[in-house]
């Protein structure tokens, strides 16, 4: 199985996805971003660490948002499972790697006029999986560092943005409008410890839900279904929803389970025959009760 951090990215690479997120946890749901005005942006850059050795820092995902030929921001996604202390350390090498790679070389600075030196912003979100607790650790660099009193006021802050998904309201869940509403469904109800119910809207990318499903849950359900859907050679009948797909894996649930329980009293009611019990074989045909306190103790 694909590690689940790759998945995730797979996901959110699409535009429609990308631009969704963005638009339902910076906007409060307003279109602002469109699928068509997104082009993939470099995730790498590089920085030398404590023994001065080149290192390769690698974004999640990253788009360049632009109106025609003129960007207006960089914007970059994170995609975290537990709470990490350092994360403030890591979005600021990452952004200001952004904000250095926009810098033009100097030779050629030196003849742009002042005006045509436009440079646009970086915007990181943090997407935080967990669904035990909400992010606990530090929001800020001024978090992590030690800074004498003397130097405080001097000495710049810089906050990230981190989302917790599995705590977002129903409103901001009711907002997204791409396959990505299933993921916020689905971890809000694994937070609550309630049943993720799915959808009736077509997936627009169903392998990778349901690959990401099978990652999150290691339900091997998602991954049958999703197994029957890449042997389909024509596109259009991949289509699916997945309140289909709930219903389904809850209807091969009960199916199993049903199966196990007439397993279980037929090895029962053969043990007693074979032992010649047949008054307790008879009893336990006809009283319920007494015929589960045998599947308990078979249990056992």
């Amino acid at each position: 199985m694909k590690s689940k951090d790759i998945i995730e990215k797979t996901l959110e690479s699409y535009n429609d996805i990308f631009a969704d997120i963005v638009n339902v946890l910076l906007f409060k749901g307003k279109r602002i971003i469109t699928e068509d005005s997104l082009t993939d942006a470099q995730p790498f850059s590089y920085y030398k660490n404590w023994n001065r050795k080149v290192r390769t820092q690698e974004r999640d995902v990253a788009k360049h948002w632009q109106n025609g030929q003129i960007r207006i921001a960089f914007l970059g996604i994170e995609n975290q499972t537990e709470p990490e202390r350092e994360m403030p350390l890591r979005i600021i090498g990452y952004d200001g790697a952004a904000y250095r790679s926009q810098l033009p070389p100097k030779r050629k600075r030196k003849k742009l006029d002042e005006r045509e030196k436009t440079y646009y912003p970086i915007i990181t979100l943090v997407l935080y999986f967990g669904t035990k607790q909400k992010w606990n650790k530090n929001l800020s660099l001024k978090d992590i560092i030690t800074i004498p009193s003397e130097i405080e006021h001097f000495v710049s802050d810089y906050k990230i943005n981190v989302f917790n998904l599995a705590w977002l309201s129903d409103n901001d869940i009711n907002g997204f409008q791409s396959d990505f509403k299933e993921v916020a469904l689905y971890l809000k109800a694994k937070r609550l410890g309630t049943k993720y119910q799915g959808t009736q809207k077509d997936l627009d990318h169903a392998i990778e839900i349901l690959d990401l499903f099978y990652a999150m849950s290691n339900d091997n359900s998602y991954k049958e279904i999703e197994d029957e859907l890449r042997a389909q050679t024509i596109e259009p009948q991949r289509r699916i929803k997945m309140c289909e797909v709930t219903q389904r894996i809850r209807n091969e649930g009960r199916q199993e389970g049903e199966k196990t329980a007439i397993n279980k009293i037929s090895t029962i009611l053969t043990k007693l025959l074979a032992a010649g019990k047949t008054e307790e074989m008879n009893k336990a045909i006809q009283d319920r009760e007494y015929l589960k306190k045998l599947m308990d103790e078979y249990q056992k």
